[in-house]
């Protein structure tokens, strides 16, 4: 399993990242609220037989690719005319450094379906505490949330590779894939806000996430 991380140098505070495995994921997820009856789980391959085998429905798509002059020109060129973002759609910068991982779980669960996460939980907590706050605002509760940065921390001790030097240059990142009103949105606390990617269809989220992925696997 890969470690999942970004560094940029105008993120002051940082943190231990993630291992990109669905085990650790999930653990730490469930720990935030996460229903017990959903789960992050690996794609194999993007044929049809193979995204199949992926449970449904799918509420969330984790991306994991790495940093490279590619892929952040492919960052840039894929914005698109949108429509306005919705008021439903929940969405914070990241300002904390190796904390992708994390903020794209938060952007999974705050935008799925409401079965998605239980009530009474650090997800709710998180909703009510940033309720009227724009983007930036959230980013700074999510900065000085001691209760989250400790539960990240003991996550990112979790999995099956070596728990990197918290000094490490790790050039790799997650973004999340979420249907909100029947767009399909690119969240990415890395950049200016949401990217909208066209509408969802009736092949489901992951399937349309699929031709947006490519253009990083490509790169």
């Amino acid at each position: 399993p890969r470690i999942a991380s970004t560094s940029p140098h105008n993120m002051p505070k940082k943190w231990l990242p993630l291992e990109a495995n669905p085990d650790v994921m999930n653990a730490f997820a469930r720990a935030l609220g996460l229903s017990p009856s959903y789960a992050f789980h690996d794609v194999y391959g993007f044929d049809d037989d193979v995204l199949d085998f992926v449970p449904k429905p799918c509420a969330a798509v984790l991306v994991l690719y790495p940093i490279t002059p590619a892929t952040e020109a492919v960052r840039g060129a894929i914005d698109s005319d949108a429509p306005d973002v919705p008021r439903e759609l929940w969405y914070a910068k990241q300002t904390v450094s190796n904390a992708c991982g994390t903020m794209g779980i938060i952007h999974a669960a705050m935008n799925a379906p409401a079965t998605v996460v239980e009530e009474d939980n650090y997800f709710a907590s998180l909703r009510a505490r940033c309720e009227g706050l724009d983007a930036d605002a959230r980013a700074s509760v999510i900065e000085n949330d001691d209760a989250l940065e400790v539960a990240h921390v003991g996550a990112s001790t979790e999995g099956q590779s070596e728990v990197p030097d918290i000094n490490a240059n790790i050039d790799l990142h997650f973004v999340t894939f979420a249907d909100v009103n029947g767009g399909l949105w690119e969240l990415d606390g890395r950049k200016p806000g949401p990217v909208y990617h066209g509408p969802t269809s009736d092949a489901g989220l992951l399937k349309d996430s699929v031709p947006v992925i490519r253009k990083y696997m490509d790169a």
